[in-house]
């Protein structure tokens, strides 16, 4: 109990402490899984040994995903000769961030390849993470909470399920955290280098997944409405947004040479958006919708465009612009539905929107799922966190500070994501700063508890 007690009086070491727990929580996990890389694994795999290589050139196949029983499919769903499979590619679909982590352990070998190192240095990261987040929440809220909360980060075991993954979710829950870090220091201490910070380490965040790409505008905005002079404020935000920008400029222009068009991605933007138009809710999934003949029909359009084997043999651009264009497609054919749907019923287009962002919360949905009492338990449970959460986000707008920021980010990911398509995954990268606010909720009821009882 005494040394408990010394250990206590000790919250660096402490902090250390959870921070490696943390980590080590995620490696456990390394062998327990039954397979290390998904099918998204292969495409960032193969761009890593593109940066190895000195290009951003990938075989064709390495974006393919395979069905059982049929074979490989490109990710608009269309099949393509063998003889292509194997053609260069400018890789314009995954944007370098993530991939050029992955190169940093040496080449792999895309499908079954040894990614033990990459996972090892996925453990570090995640302690990382726990590490900022304690710091972060400490100059919230005071030390226990920041404690408290590295500690729930540590021990939850949803936020882990990346770390013996070869995806991107650990690396983006990283810079989410350190996004915060920077965020909160910047608003607290105003400092045009921290406010240029927050920038960079945004657009790193987009880098790695191209839908954080509303961060930087996000950070340029507080920077404009943080406290100071007029002149200060403009000065951060133009240095946010140029910090951001240097990072965003190389690729969009990348982008732009390939396919045309400055994007982050070339596919993924409109397919989500056009599941979500389509009516993905509850008690329609994803697949369900897939399967819909007219969205079958609309699919099946799309994929007239795939280009002839010549091309796809001789020209390294050809399968990126046709997934630009069909992307762009299927985002106007989405926007038009919407506009349709709303007209004739909004209330069930609502609805479907409300139970996307309640999904993207539901972490039980994302790994282990049981049967009966425990799947009831696990629902409650993530009923139960968002309920706290979403305490906990009030009360943090009562108090002020930098915390109301990250309430707003929060909030505006939420609604973004649900107007597309929605995986509980997504959610992942910002577990740790939602379970910050249920710590607040959690210990504020406690606090509250205590008082009452004292004047009782």
């Amino acid at each position: 109990m005494d040394r408990v007690r010394a250990l206590a009086r000790r919250p660096r070491l402490l902090t250390l402490l959870i921070a490696v727990v943390a980590g080590v929580h995620g490696l456990v996990y390394i062998p327990l899984v039954s397979t290390n890389d998904e099918t998204d694994s292969w495409s960032y795999l193969a761009s890593a040994n593109a940066i190895r290589e000195g290009s951003y050139t990938t075989p064709l196949k390495a974006g393919f995903y395979f069905v059982f029983t049929e074979g490989w499919y490109d990710i608009t769903g269309a099949r393509i000769p063998e003889r292509a499979w194997q053609s260069p590619e400018r890789q314009v679909f995954r944007p370098p961030g993530y991939p050029l982590y992955v190169s940093l352990f040496g080449k792999r070998t895309v499908f079954a390849g040894d990614h033990l190192p990459v996972l090892l240095g996925q453990g570090v990261l995640f302690g990382l993470g726990a590490w900022l987040l304690i710091l972060t929440v400490r100059r919230w809220w005071g030390e226990g909470l920041g404690l408290l909360a590295g500690l729930v980060y540590a021990l939850d075991p949803w936020s882990k399920h990346y770390v013996p993954l070869v995806l991107s979710e650990t690396l983006a829950g990283l810079l989410v955290l350190a996004g915060a870090y920077v965020f909160t220091r910047a608003w607290q201490e105003g400092r045009l280098v921290e406010w240029a910070a927050l920038g960079a380490v945004g657009a790193a965040l987009a880098l790695v997944r191209a839908v954080f790409v509303f961060v930087v505008p996000l950070a340029v905005l507080g920077a404009l409405i943080a406290r100071g002079a007029r002149r200060d404020r403009l000065l951060r935000a133009a240095a946010t947004g140029a910090a951001g920008l240097v990072l965003l400029v190389p690729w969009l222009g990348w982008t732009d040479h390939v396919v045309g068009r400055a994007t982050m991605s070339v596919w993924g933007e409109g397919y989500n958006l056009i599941l979500a138009a389509s009516g993905e809710g509850h008690g329609r999934s994803s697949a369900e919708v897939e399967a819909d003949p007219r969205f079958a029909a609309r699919m099946e359009r799309i994929r007239e465009g795939v280009p002839p084997l010549r091309d796809l043999l001789d020209d390294p651009t050809a399968h990126p612009r046709y997934l630009s264009a069909s992307d762009e497609e299927l985002r106007s054919a989405a926007i038009d539905l919407y506009r349709e749907r709303l007209a004739d019923e909004p209330l069930q287009v609502l609805w479907e929107g409300a139970y996307r962002m309640w999904f993207l919360w539901a972490a039980h949905k994302d790994w282990y799922q049981p049967d009966g009492a425990a799947l009831v338990l696990l629902t409650s449970l993530d009923w139960l966190l968002l309920g706290l959460v979403l305490v906990g986000s009030v009360l943090a707008v009562r108090r002020g500070g930098p915390a109301r920021g990250i309430v707003v980010f929060l909030a505006v990911y939420t609604l973004l994501l649900g107007t597309h398509h929605v995986e509980a995954r997504f959610g992942i990268p910002l577990r740790g700063l939602y379970l910050a606010f249920a710590t607040l909720a959690v210990a504020e009821t406690v606090r509250r508890l205590r008082l009452r009882r004292a004047h009782q």
